[in-house]
């Protein structure tokens, strides 16, 4: 290192780098007889913190900084293009920039280019990098045009970017266009940044830039106005997101529907400088609304008014359902049969939407079928002759446990008897009992969880403590079932065992919500007590304390 050439001071890697370089091997010699020009333009470039380049003389041989040293990655041209000619450290390249060059030096111009791609040796390989750059001439005292300074920045990063969000707002428009939804962007006054087709459409603007705040004013029903203005000035002063009802003219009918529009407003620096949301025709689902409602508020009265006729009637109507299910069996049977034989034989010559609805009618006589055999059980648990009978509980679960055998199969659930007892009960009775028990707690799960359904026995003493209905000192037998399935609220800890009480739909489970309510009564038969406790999604409990002998 020759202390005398201040032009090479500093400069980091690349200044350590060209004063330890022996340029005598060189065409360029040692650095004291470099011209001026050529000293103040490495000094310059050195000490830049942006990425510069230095193509000198008639072979443009090569110079560069710091900043520069970080576009040739690792495992290429560094550091052995230092000093090198142009021609030969860019050889993969040069047709590409040589014109360029060639430009610069010919005819003294600067050139810029932006977001150009040109591969070039990096990282082991070739990789195609975008640049932003500049070529400006480096001119002698005497004017002429010595080198050219390139000014450059990799790009690439940000060049994918741009595409991967022109691409990515590419599919959100085609998505957002296919959606029979609104959704809509708004500027600050309310005017229309971005709409999809299905927007554009119902109110008549082919243009967004057409789409301004007038063109809501014009199309929502006025009656409806203030409860818009009013509800985007709330959410904007809460910083809160809105969901609002109100109607909209179709333009090409020129009539009024019903929308659900959900928003929320944008803040960028505490300033907020628009919307954004959706908007859903629910015109149908209004007037239906509106109709239920109406006929709600008859029905409400008529029962209201029948409601002492009802009561008075109730005990004949317990009958009668009684007499009917039995009735109701035979034309049902013969649905179900005559079903099957066109299942088997003619479903392949319906339509699509024959197919369907047949299918609807075959389910919807099944789940009839359940509720009369379900009703039938729960009436059968009051009349039926009660003979009593010392059974082994055992006996009964592992009877249950076979008939739920597939289900608990299927669902790689499991059924643990800790302690058994010799109980005197009306057997058939009590195998419903358990068999409704055990088969609530393997349906009633989580799809992703196994069932696993603990039964725990003890004998008890002390029976009043649990209910004031039952005796002291007389032994009791406390049966506690144990599941880990969707369990309940324990608001609806009483009301599960009412009959034709459902917490879920038919569509999320099977059943007709009767068979807690025949477990209840058949505990009741027993001369017991039954209750329940449940956490939502956590698990299930129920407690039954019946006589050990009747």
């Amino acid at each position: 290192m020759n202390k005398k050439f201040h032009f090479l001071d500093d400069g980091g890697e690349m200044g350590k780098l060209m004063r330890e370089k022996d340029w005598s091997l060189t065409p360029l010699g040692t650095p004291d007889g470099w011209p001026q020009t050529l000293r103040t333009t490495l000094n310059i470039m050195l000490n830049s913190p942006f990425p510069m380049f230095l193509f000198w003389g008639d072979t443009l041989k090569s110079f560069y900084n710091d900043a520069y040293r970080p576009i040739l990655g690792i495992d290429g041209k560094h550091p052995t293009i230092l000093g090198l000619n142009g021609e030969e450290a860019w050889n993969e390249i040069w047709e590409d920039i040589y014109p360029m060059l060639k430009i610069v030096k010919v005819k003294g111009e600067s050139i810029w280019r932006e977001n150009l791609m040109i591969p070039i040796f990096r990282n082991g390989r070739m990789e195609d990098v975008y640049w932003t750059f500049s070529y400006s001439p480096v001119k002698n005292e005497i004017g002429e045009v010595s080198g050219v300074l390139v000014i450059v920045t990799d790009t690439t990063e940000a060049v994918l970017a741009e595409r991967r969000l022109r691409e990515s707002e590419r599919r959100f428009r085609e998505v957002a266009n296919l959606s029979p939804v609104w959704i809509w962007i708004t500027d600050n006054e309310i005017n229309i940044q971005y709409a999809n087709r299905a927007l554009l459409d119902y109110v008549g603007v082919e243009n967004e830039a057409d789409f301004t705040g007038q063109v809501w004013v014009d199309v929502v029903h006025p009656d409806d106005l203030d409860l818009i203005f009013k509800g985007f000035a709330k959410a904007v002063k809460d910083k809160s997101d809105f969901t609002l009802e109100y109607r909209v003219k179709r333009s090409k009918t020129g009539k009024y529907e019903w929308f659900k529009v959900l928003g929320v407003p944008k803040f960028e620096g505490g300033k907020m400088v628009g919307f954004i949301g959706t908007g859903m025709n629910i015109d149908q689902q209004k007037s239906f609304a509106d109709e239920l409602k109406r006929e709600v508020d008859i029905r409400t009265k008529e029962l209201a008014d029948s409601n002492d006729k009802l009561e008075a009637m109730n005990k004949e109507l317990q009958s009668f359902a009684y007499i009917s299910s039995h009735d109701l069996q035979e034309p049902l049977r013969k649905i179900q049969m005559f079903a099957e034989v066109l299942m088997d034989n003619e479903f392949d010559k319906l339509s699509t939407s024959g197919k369907v609805k047949f299918e609807k009618i075959q389910s919807a006589a099944n789940r009839m079928q359940s509720l009369i055999n379900d009703l039938l059980s729960y009436s059968r648990t009051d009349t039926e002759k009660r003979v009593f009978e010392v059974i082994d509980l055992k006996e009964l679960v592992d009877d249950v446990k076979n008939d739920l055998a597939e289900e608990l199969k299927k669902k790689h659930g499991k059924i643990t008897l800790l302690q058994s007892y010799e109980i005197e009960v009306v057997p058939f009775q009590f195998r419903q009992l358990i068999y409704n028990l055990l088969s609530n707690s393997v349906k009633y799960t989580k799809s992703d969880v196994e069932p696993n359904v603990t039964i725990a026995t003890e004998i008890i003493t002390n029976a009043k403590s649990i209910d004031s209905s039952l005796i002291n000192k007389k032994e009791y037998v406390k049966i506690t079932v144990t599941d880990n399935g969707i369990g309940f609220e324990e608001q609806f800890a009483e009301k599960i065992f009412e009959v034709f009480q459902r917490l879920h739909s038919k569509q999320e489970y099977v059943g007709t919500g009767i068979g807690l309510a025949i477990v209840k009564k058949i505990v009741q038969n027993h001369n017991g007590v039954i209750s329940a406790k449940g956490r939502l999604n956590e698990g299930s409990v129920f407690e039954i304390v019946i006589p050990k002998a009747q």
